[in-house]
């Protein structure tokens, strides 16, 4: 066996997808690692070690990955001058937009594994001198430290032709095409492919995703406080301000009001429970973007969503809400994606599922219900559903202390009654959240959190 170790020293990875350069690329593809070696190697003058390491590398099959889940995607945009030839001096060429996305893993390190392969003393020795002249992956401050490992994980990402995910790799020829290319002054080409599939790496599948993704997280930094169980007086609100930002018309608006009839962006209000003297209190919110959205409909949200850091949050008949926006290292436990996206079997509700219609005693009953509304959203079918009035959440109120209607602005009336419920499901594999389940979920009701917690939180 043989293997790499890449530890990102900063806990994040700065690289875009070869396909889409404003999305993360994760896990880090064989590919780019095999270039970084490559431009050590170039860089000292071309060792003949080392180049001989390199081309039993590029020989070797697809290796097997070890990689965490990836963090919640930050992508910055910027104009920069273009440097195509003939554009002339800087002060007069076009501008282009370049993009710059970031991702903080939930393992900052991964591991390259070829389980097969046997290389000589001379070939180790020559790719460890190589890896600890690797500084980086993807951009420069993508800072990482790489060495060979013997000690490694069981691997959670397969070389597999009927795979989803497509990853770069090296093939052989590939050490002389980037030579070329290095001499050149050119840029480094995609190189071959390769579909790999995700496992949960202790030989399961992969968890299953909702349908919701990117959390765009706010904190209250200032404005009357507000219970849990105003949870639709802020999401109403929040609503009405994003699409004034949006302004009318196009495919922005649809994925915030939804009247295409798609899915659309969720609203959810991130309180403080499930610690020891929890009370509920809101402590900001977040704007959710289904994983479906296109990256010109998520850099569209996130426009719409920067106006409300800069204006605030204005609440009908309560006040204004001062903003500030959060990432995933949030002091607050509950403010932080990892803490509702993370996978898990168990999901409990924070608050209370609406359903879509009133159980029988013929049927259906509240648990075929809620079995169904995790069919429609994609979700698997819970194996068993514990429901009551009461959330086993800590800091939860009881279902009748919610409001659980919407007013209907058209008419200045409030929605239909619907049944409500707190609930903890058990899904036969793990779920990938954020999970919001029911009528409700677009607006922030059955919002629900994975049972397993981590170390170190703090509310």
């Amino acid at each position: 066996m043989f293997a790499f170790e890449v530890e990102y020293l900063l806990g994040r990875s700065f690289a875009g997808d070869f396909r889409d350069r404003s999305v993360s690329e994760w896990p880090p593809h064989p590919g780019r690692l095999y270039s970084a070696l490559a431009a050590a190697h170039f860089e000292e003058g071309g060792d003949a070690g080392e180049k001989a390491a390199l081309e039993w590398l590029e020989r070797q099959p697809a290796p097997m990955i070890r990689a965490g889940i990836a963090g919640e995607a930050e992508t910055v945009q910027a104009f920069v001058p273009t440097n195509y030839p003939g554009d002339g001096p800087p002060a007069v060429r076009g501008k282009q937009p370049r993009y710059f996305p970031m991702q903080g893993p939930s393992e900052a390190t991964v591991y390259f594994i070829w389980p097969e392969a046997n290389p000589v003393a001379e070939v180790v020795a020559g790719l460890d001198r190589l890896a600890s002249r690797t500084a980086y992956l993807g951009k420069a401050c993508s800072v990482v430290r790489v060495r060979a490992a013997g000690d490694v994980p069981e691997p959670n990402y397969l070389p597999d032709a009927a795979g989803e995910a497509v990853l770069r790799v090296p093939g052989p020829g590939r050490l002389a095409d980037l030579a070329w290319l290095f001499q050149a002054g050119q840029q480094v080409s995609g190189g071959a492919q390769q579909r790999y599939r995700q496992i949960d790496g202790n030989g399961g599948t992969t968890p299953v995703e909702s349908e919701f993704g990117q959390m765009v997280v706010f904190r209250r930094a200032g404005g009357p406080g507000l219970p849990i169980e105003a949870t639709l007086t802020l999401t109403e609100a929040v609503r009405t301000a994003l699409m004034s930002n949006a302004g009318n018309g196009g495919p922005m608006t649809d994925l915030i009001h939804g009247h295409n009839g798609d899915t659309h962006c969720a609203v959810a209000a991130l309180p403080f429970v499930g610690r020891e003297y929890a009370d509920g209190h809101l402590l900001g919110f977040a704007v959710i973007v289904p994983r479906k959205a296109t990256p010109e409909e998520r850099r569209a949200v996130l426009a719409a969503s920067e106006g409300l850091a800069e204006r605030g949050l204005h609440i009908p008949t309560l006040g204004n809400w001062a903003l500030e926006p959060v990432d995933m290292d949030a002091i607050q436990f509950n403010l932080r994606p990892m803490t509702w996206i993370r996978s898990s079997r168990r999901w409990k509700t924070v608050t209370p599922i609406l359903l879509d219609r009133f159980p029988k005693k013929n049927g259906p009953t509240a648990e075929e219900i809620v079995a169904r509304s995790c069919i429609r959203i994609g979700l698997p079918q819970p194996e068993r559903v514990e429901h009551g009035p009461y959330s086993n959440v800590q800091g939860v109120p009881p279902v009748p202390a919610f409001r659980l209607r919407r007013s209907h602005v058209r008419h200045k009336q409030e929605e239909p009654p619907r049944w409500g419920i707190h609930a903890t499901l058990e899904f036969p594999v793990p779920v990938r959240g954020p999970v919001l389940v029911g009528a409700g979920r677009y607006f922030g009701l059955g919002l629900m959190r994975p049972e397993q917690e981590a170390a170190g939180e703090r509310d």
